[in-house]
């Protein structure tokens, strides 16, 4: 009898292995030939299940999005003990921050992303930007008070709080900043100087609960 192939189990280790093509060489890399040679396979075999580059990249990118969600959201969601308010929403952004070597993977992975959303503009924007952006969102209003969203999800939507929306976009800007000088010039900006701008910037929020002490 023909043995039975798991096409699942295959296509999720084509994604193992365009990620590992990701990390080595960026969204550029993953091509059929590139791909099928780092998982072993023929680009005949490849070409079962993906006809052309765009289809496999297509895949790729939803597969990488998916790991980054299974990395990151147990991470943020995971609890957690803060000497104040302001602490514990540094801790949540930290998470996105490359200050070790998991993370910086995974900025690898979400700027594959992002290059792709570049090139192939979403329906109704960028998804990573939007999920972001509610991460942010949901620290700043922890800062000011406000009652925590229960999902990540929820804080999607524009927060009610004017000032809620202007420094979650303030954090934003300066998040992705920051992780960009992280990677590009670690000499100058190390993890414990970029903890401290953070916090900095954070302290800064209108109507932050001071820090004890």
């Amino acid at each position: 009898m023909p043995r039975l192939v798991d096409h699942d189990q295959r296509r999720a280790e084509l994604g193992a292995a365009a990620i590992r093509v990701i990390l080595r060489e960026g969204l550029a890399g993953v091509t059929v030939r590139g791909v099928a040679a780092e998982a072993g396979w023929s680009t005949g075999s490849l070409r079962h299940y993906f006809r052309n580059q765009h289809e496999l990249q297509t895949y790729v990118v939803q597969a990488t999005t998916d790991t980054l969600r299974g990395r990151v959201l147990p991470r943020l969601q995971r609890p957690r003990t803060a000497s104040s308010v302001v602490e514990g929403a540094a801790m949540l952004v930290e998470e996105m921050l490359p200050l070790d070597a998991e993370r910086r993977e995974e900025y690898a992975l979400w700027s594959a992303v992002v290059e792709w959303e570049r090139q192939h503009p979403p329906e109704g924007g960028s998804v990573t930007w939007n999920e972001q952006r509610a991460l942010y969102r949901l620290c700043i209003g922890l800062i000011r008070g406000h009652e925590p969203a229960r999902e990540l999800g929820q804080a999607t939507l524009p927060h009610p709080d004017a000032e809620v929306e202007l420094w979650a976009a303030l954090l934003h800007t300066f998040v992705d900043g920051l992780a960009s000088q992280i990677m590009n010039t670690p000499a100058q900006v190390p993890p414990d100087t970029a903890a401290q701008l953070l916090r900095s910037l954070l302290r800064a929020v209108p109507g932050a609960r001071p820090v004890p002490g």
